[in-house]
């Protein structure tokens, strides 16, 4: 049975009647997780102390992304 235990199915999300893969609902947490985490750090004043935006944003879109599917969806 180990040699047939990768060849079953992803895990799949159904969202309005389809099916989605769980890393494309993951990865709109995760992206939508950034919007929420970017706006609190304005708020507080953090925001102009990231030095590159753009990659501290794009890796934290990638933690919270990586995080909930291998947390929720058990990747």
């Amino acid at each position: 049975m180990a040699v047939i235990a990768g060849c079953r199915p992803g895990p799949d999300v159904t969202v309005a009647g389809s099916y989605f893969p769980s890393w494309m609902v993951a990865f709109a947490i995760g992206v939508l997780g950034t919007i929420v985490s970017w706006q609190l750090m304005s708020r507080i004043g953090i925001d102009p102390y990231l030095a590159p935006r753009a990659l501290v944003y794009a890796g934290l879109v990638i933690l919270i992304t990586i995080v909930v599917w291998l947390g929720v969806f058990h990747g």
